[in-house]
């Protein structure tokens, strides 16, 4: 039977709350060391204690770092409660000390004991009402008042015993927090939360009523104390609440996370904090995280091969060719994302990165499970390296032969022998890293990129509740099978950007846009206050994808039509007046320059005009219905595309708006459509190095470059499949 914590406990915990309240979690980058770094996760608990010295001495050997340890270990740490058991861990770091390692120590809290389940209230319900029942993982309610203090508990048991200890270098918050649809819990916790998070909100019933649109279906409530979660409705649920909720269910979870890092800064203050975060993970707001948290480096989870069974509009043959080495962009993309999420910790544009977890093998979890093409782990690395990431974690050291994860490739098989992974990480251990650190890559190379891309959280939750297309399931509480997800177009404007070789930082709207050369938003329905104010202050060109500037932050439409009163309808004289999902078959298409291109699954009705002032439209529908007529309008340097763009047309036009601005490509060339790098070929800088990477399946051409370099990785000519080359420039 579920109780709450006794009395005793909970003076204990909330006394040491109180005396955390004046701790500071201000970031300090002189936490982590910058440079390039291996790592390896490793559970001693999972093996028979005559194997760790050997594995440890091993780590050593292969010129690993760091390992990370303990994340899922909070009942071999307290196996019965309040009885605590640190032997196995005290053995560990020993073992470590004794070999040179340093540790990367896990708090516990995404695996909670069967003790704890069976005596407290922490139990996700999710939003078919369903409690989840122990026996995986991540089964708690981030608004559980009971977890909150248990979890308190545990990492304070840890960063006493730990905070002092010079094995440990950094500590990750739980455990890829959100994992498995667990952001948002409709337990009676979390209501609760969500209704004192309602009322802080809005002050009163009759206010969010009003501002909800609540006359609407009769859908007033009467009191804060009624009001529930926008779950099991009989058909769609108010918009404006479901972006409330989830708001809310982001602000719990980084509620959650501050009372663990304000515990570790307490504790160990010299210590740097991180949590690892996901690859097109979206239910809470990372940069507000970032900044909230006060994370001194950010890190996520690497798993390449997944990526291509994230769209759902890849064609086969690209189904094909990146079945085994991955997206060209999927990987970069999170890179730039989550130097910026660091960035926003710092209350800058970029920080400290790495990351935690990146596969060294086949997967356990993708509906088709292959192993990487040969050479893909190495220049998955050198990708991170190239990225200005610090940090690459290998998951795991050995293949475990039992459990849950029997399948997933460690750099070890489970007999203890090589596998192709640690065959790569040796590479790039011992031939690689030493001659990247002979050319400087190991100094503090943080520079802005020409381009930021604008990134948006809320922006992905507003396309997910009104996504003008798809079908409204009950059990979901959302609509399926959209048209457009906004992830989707996002990593479609990056990848145009990178075939043209550019530079690329991705930034959030409210981050900084002095000295970029060029600003590209592929969607921002609500445009945030510090937003609209940064762009009335920037001079260089911006490309607006489509739905940008459409809604309030209520998700009314934005008065006199899209875009909203500010710096674009100011300076981009237009108005949208409707919006179409159209299937394939529909024949829209738009022209540019000449070419005409085929687009499907949203086009807007757009005019040139707002009161008596016109822009210039600048691409053409083709659609029957629109022949002739405006299909992106531009003025001052802004630009909008009121449609879904494909690649191709992104890459001549965005290509033409950089040339114009005078920005000069990664191969020193001025930027222009003519060095489209196509399907395979990739290129990111750090410092002086300029890495040239093959996503393809057979060998490339590396593009011209513009300049001295000297080749200090590779072969001269071709780039082999898989393969990469990295140049040191004179300048």
């Amino acid at each position: 039977m579920l109780r709450l914590l006794t009395a005793g406990a909970l003076a204990s915990v909330a006394s040491a709350a109180a005396t955390r309240q004046s701790t500071s979690l201000v970031p300090s980058s002189s936490r982590w060391p910058s440079g390039l770094h291996l790592a390896v996760d490793y559970y001693p608990s999972q093996w028979p204690e005559s194997m760790w010295e050997p594995d440890v001495a091993r780590m050593a050997a292969a010129n690993i770092s760091y390992v990370r340890v303990n994340e899922f270990d909070w009942h071999v740490l307290e196996p019965t409660e309040g009885q605590y058991n640190f032997t196995l861990l005290d053995a560990t770091l020993e073992l470590f000390d004794r070999y040179g390692l340093k540790a990367i120590l896990g708090t516990p809290t995404a695996g909670p004991p069967n003790w704890l389940t069976e005596k407290y209230d922490v139990d996700f319900v999710d939003r078919t009402n369903q409690t989840l029942q122990f026996g995986s993982r991540r089964h708690y309610s981030f608004s559980s008042f009971d977890y909150r203090l248990l979890s308190q508990n545990i990492t304070q048991k840890l960063a006493e015993r730990y905070g002092s200890n010079e094995v440990v270098v950094a500590w990750q918050l739980d455990n890829e927090f959100g994992c498995h649809d667990t952001v948002r819990s409709y337990d009676h916790n979390a209501i609760k939360r969500f209704q004192t998070w309602l009322e802080d909100k809005y002050t009163t019933i009759e206010n969010m009523n009003n501002l909800q649109g609540r006359v609407f279906w009769s859908q007033e409530y009467v009191s804060f104390e009624t009001v529930q979660p926008p779950f099991l409705e009989v058909y769609t649920t108010n918009y404006a609440h479901l972006l409330d909720w989830y708001t809310f269910s982001s602000d719990m979870l980084i509620d959650f996370a501050k009372e663990q890092a304000s515990i570790i800064r307490q504790y160990a203050p010299n210590h740097a904090i991180t949590t690892n975060m996901m690859m097109d993970f979206l239910d809470f707001d990372h940069h507000k995280f970032a900044r909230e948290v006060g994370i001194d480096f950010a890190t996520f989870d690497q798993y390449a091969l997944a990526g291509p069974s994230v769209f759902t509009w890849l064609s086969d043959q690209q189904l094909t060719n990146s079945l085994r080495t991955g997206l060209p962009d999927y990987q970069a993309f999170h890179h730039a994302l989550y130097r910026g999420v660091a960035g926003a910790a710092y209350g800058d544009i970029s920080g400290p990165f790495g990351v935690m977890e990146m596969e060294p093998g086949v997967l356990n979890w993708n509906q088709y499970r292959v192993s990487p093409l040969e050479g893909m782990v190495r220049l998955w690395t050198h990708e991170t390296f190239a990225a200005s990431g610090d940090l690459v974690n290998y998951f795991r050291w050995r293949q475990v032969p039992y459990a849950q994860e029997q399948t997933l490739s460690g750099l070890f098989l489970s007999d203890n022998s090589e596998d192709q992974g640690f065959v790569e990480q040796q590479q790039v251990a011992n031939e690689d890293m030493p001659l990247l650190r002979a050319a400087g890559a190991d100094a503090d190379t943080e520079s802005q990129a020409d381009v930021a891309l604008v990134f948006d959280y809320t922006s992905h939750w507003v396309w997910g509740i009104e996504p003008y297309s798809g079908g409204w399931d009950v059990k979901k509480a959302q609509y399926t099978n959209p048209t457009v997800v906004y992830f989707d177009l996002a990593y479609i404007f990056y990848t145009s950007l990178r075939r043209l070789g550019l530079s690329i930082d991705i930034i959030s709207p409210d981050q900084p846009l002095d000295g970029y050369k060029m600003v590209v938003v592929p969607s921002l329905p609500i445009i945030p206050d510090a937003f609209n104010t940064a762009l009335s202050n920037y001079t260089g060109p911006v490309v607006f994808g489509p739905h940008t500037g459409s809604k309030t932050p209520e998700l009314a439409y934005a008065p006199g039509l899209n875009p909203s009163a500010g710096t674009l309808r100011d300076r981009l004289p237009m108005r949208v007046t409707r919006v179409e999902t159209p299937p394939d078959y529909a024949g829209s298409g738009v022209s540019y320059a000449g070419t005409t291109y085929n687009i499907t699954g949203w086009e807007e009705t757009i005019i040139c005009q707002r009161d008596n002032a016109t822009s210039n439209a600048t691409i053409t529908s083709t659609s029957r219905h629109r022949l002739g007529k405006a299909a992106a309008c531009s003025s001052e340097g802004m630009h909008y595309l009121a449609f879904l763009p494909p690649v191709d047309l992104l890459v001549a036009y965005i290509g033409d708006v950089a040339a114009a601005a005078n920005i000069t490509a990664l191969t020193g060339k001025k930027a222009g459509e003519g060095d489209d790098l196509g399907d395979a070929v990739r290129l990111l800088r750090r410092g002086n190095l300029l890495w040239v990477f093959n996503y393809g399946t057979e060998a490339a051409s590396p593009p011209a470059l513009d300049g001295d370099a000297e080749l200090i990785i590779g072969e001269k000519g071709d780039i082999p499949a898989a393969g990469l080359a990295v140049w040191k420039l004179s300048s």
